[in-house]
């Protein structure tokens, strides 16, 4: 019988948005001064990189000054762990049955990598997400059953690898009508502690693809997505409710212009396709800020590009994490030199849009077991009822009192009636309870039919489109 998720109230979350400035570096120290200022740790402030205005313009209120307000502010002497002070209730969510998404949004440099795995003596928000999780499982004081396990996937040149596997193919993403959108084919591997995760971890970061360019020394080329999963089942004396908790911790790679990083060849086309899906994944969140704010909007999951219709993989795997049962992080990150001024202003510009967007976020709970923990329940109160009618019965029969013969039967023909309506209560019930599960198989077999159909479609159209092109 199917696993079906039981309906459950949803709360609607706003994006927590933190934004975090490094420090600069000793070559931007001689060459660059910091722009950035930060106050009451929720506002920053960008200055004017032109030092050279003059009084007209001064006067005028001519000036690049941007000023923002977030969630969290994070300047560069605050540690990983700051950081991960801020999102650490989203974390925990995880193991009541909870979806929550923790991605680092910036451009090359900004130090998107550093936030996310760290380094040994400061941590990124990955490694300390995962000892949070096994922490609370360790102390968790009921008699719950836990069953972690993890994927970590790739998407380079919008094509999908498997980083825990050693020589993976290319993968598909598929959209399944109860799950959502998944990868076929991506290894999940079951863990036992968060030591086991971080050498899962550290074995796919060494498959990653990383080059050195001018505005990097180990610039990502590539987006990841470490995917933790939790189940968790109630273990009592009826079969009970299970539920699953996903985390997905997202390094993106950064966003970069050829002429600042001197590129060319494969690392110019890495880099136009790099930011080919970070400009889709900014459209995303730029219409649905809009649509928070101004009602309906498209919002482009899938993105066009001249004449090839180009289905945005990042955009996909982060649908659930934008606008779908997710309690979503955005780490903005930032670089406080004045000659990255531009980068800098594009990455608060999404972030404050981001703040706009709202997500649906609700358990997700196992419906069958449930039901039948239900009826378990039921069946037993029923049969406690029965043995109670019995013993009073059982009693007055050991009186010495004569009763009428007529009251004897009287009872006995109730006890049957009761009995037997009792029965066919209880098989009604399950009927129903069937005939659900047969409604609910049928509408799954015509939602698959009816993107099955949707695919096809949009196969003619493209066909159609090349056919033209070429003509």
């Amino acid at each position: 019988m199917p696993s079906i998720r039981a309906p459950a109230s949803k709360k609607t979350a706003t994006l927590l948005v933190a934004v975090k400035c490094r420090p600069l570096t000793e070559a931007e120290r001689r060459r660059s001064r910091s722009i950035i200022q930060v106050f009451d740790d929720k506002n920053v402030v960008v200055l004017d990189p032109d030092l050279s205005k003059d009084y007209l313009d001064r006067i005028q209120n001519r000036t690049k000054e941007k000023r923002y307000c977030f969630d969290h502010v994070f300047g560069h002497e605050c540690t990983n762990s700051d950081v991960y002070k801020s999102v650490r209730s989203t974390i925990t969510g995880v193991i009541q049955g909870l979806n929550a998404t923790v991605f680092a949004y910036g451009s090359t440099g900004s130090g998107k990598t550093y936030t996310m795995a760290g380094t040994q003596n400061d941590p990124g928000l990955m490694v300390l997400s995962l000892n949070t999780i096994f922490e609370l499982i360790k102390t968790d004081k009921s008699s719950d059953n836990f069953e972690v396990s993890c994927s970590y996937l790739e998407v380079y040149n919008e094509v999908i690898y498997d980083l825990l596997e050693k020589s993976s193919g290319y993968l598909e993403l598929r959209e399944d009508p109860e799950h959502g959108i998944v990868v076929a084919g991506l290894r999940s591997i079951k863990v036992q502690s968060a030591d086991r995760i971080l050498e899962l971890l550290n074995l796919g970061n060494s498959r990653r693809k990383t080059e050195s360019t001018e505005a990097n020394q180990t610039s990502s080329r590539s987006h990841a997505v470490l995917e933790i999963t939790v189940k968790r089942k109630q273990k009592n004396q009826h079969r009970s409710q299970i539920l699953r908790g996903k985390l997905a911790l997202v390094d993106l790679a950064g966003s970069e212009r050829a002429s600042e990083t001197n590129s060319g060849g494969q690392k110019l086309r890495d880099g136009s396709n790099i930011n080919r899906s970070l400009l889709a994944l900014a459209n995303c969140i730029n219409a649905l800020g809009k649509h928070q704010k101004k009602g309906l909007a498209y919002v482009p999951y899938r993105n066009r590009y001249y004449t090839i219709v180009l289905c945005s993989k990042l955009t996909r795997i982060l649908k659930d994490g934008l606008s779908g049962n997710s309690q979503t992080v955005m780490i903005a990150t930032i670089s406080p030199a004045d000659d990255q001024y531009h980068h800098t202003v594009n990455t608060l510009k999404y972030a404050d849009r981001a703040k706009e967007i709202k997500t649906h976020v609700h358990k997700n709970i196992g419906i069958i077991d449930t039901h039948v923990a239900d009826y378990q329940k039921m069946i037993d109160s029923l049969q406690v009822e029965v043995c109670r009618l019995r013993k009073e019965l059982a009693e007055k029969e050991s009186l010495n009192v004569k009763p009428v013969e007529k009251t004897s039967n009287d009872e006995i023909s109730w006890l049957n009636a009761l009995s037997q309506e009792t029965g066919e209560n209880v098989q009604e019930r399950i009927n129903l309870q069937k005939a659900l599960f047969e409604l609910e198989e049928t509408n799954l077999r015509n939602r698959t039919e009816l993107q099955h159909l949707d695919d096809a479609i949009t196969k003619n159209k493209v066909r159609d489109l090349a056919y033209l092109n070429t003509s």
